[in-house]
């Protein structure tokens, strides 16, 4: 067999369908896999806030509590606020008005991204910080008091001791408090990312 008979039987790539390799891996995700992969977020964030009564208990403590549960209540939604602006920076701003997606993997590198990225970590860590505990704490009319009441609670092996009267609980308010995260987050993941930008720019 000659080197011309080989050649002939060899596969190769040509450079049409190596371009066609690297569009489809580069290209953006299936609109079903994005619903699905979502959509359990939302669903499960959904069935978390009904199952803690998020909306009711948020509503009790922001209309009845007042001094410093109703400022860290406030201060945990301001931080959820925030973080929804920042993924909305991330996810429309500069994909659909600045034409790229950023290489979110290497944030690092980026200029941009290595100050946003610290900046969204940081107010969701607030967020939920806060919220679990106005919503744990509710009732208490002094933070001295709850700090006293959650080192006993932590000395007894007892959650009942650093729960406030009109709380819902430690472990509810952590509940509760993922959900509204993971809800939130699993919306701003259906928004679709653009198809003809520049992508992984660093």
């Amino acid at each position: 067999m000659t080197n011309s008979d080989l050649t002939k039987r060899r596969p190769s790539f040509s450079s049409q369908s190596s371009g066609n390799v690297v569009a489809s891996i580069d290209s953006p995700p299936d609109r079903t896999s994005v619903f699905v992969k979502h959509g359990k977020y939302i669903l499960v964030g959904a069935g978390g806030c009904w199952w803690v009564d998020l909306s009711t208990v948020l509503s009790r403590v922001l209309h009845k509590e007042d001094g410093w549960i109703k400022r860290m209540m406030l201060a945990g939604l301001g931080l959820h606020v925030a973080t929804i602006f920042i993924f909305l920076y991330l996810v429309l701003f500069i994909p659909w008005l600045r034409g790229y997606i950023p290489n979110y993997t290497k944030w690092q590198e980026s200029a941009r991204l290595r100050i946003i990225v610290p900046l969204l970590t940081m107010t969701i860590l607030g967020s939920w910080t806060c919220l679990v505990i106005s919503l744990s704490q509710a009732g208490k009319t002094t933070m001295f008091e709850s700090v006293m009441d959650a080192v006993k609670g932590v000395g007894n092996a007892s959650l009942g001791q650093m729960e406030g009267r009109d709380g819902m609980g430690v472990f509810s308010s952590m509940v509760g408090a993922t959900s509204l995260f993971m809800f939130t987050l699993g919306i701003l993941g259906m928004i679709p990312a653009p198809s003809h930008v520049l992508r992984k720019r660093d």
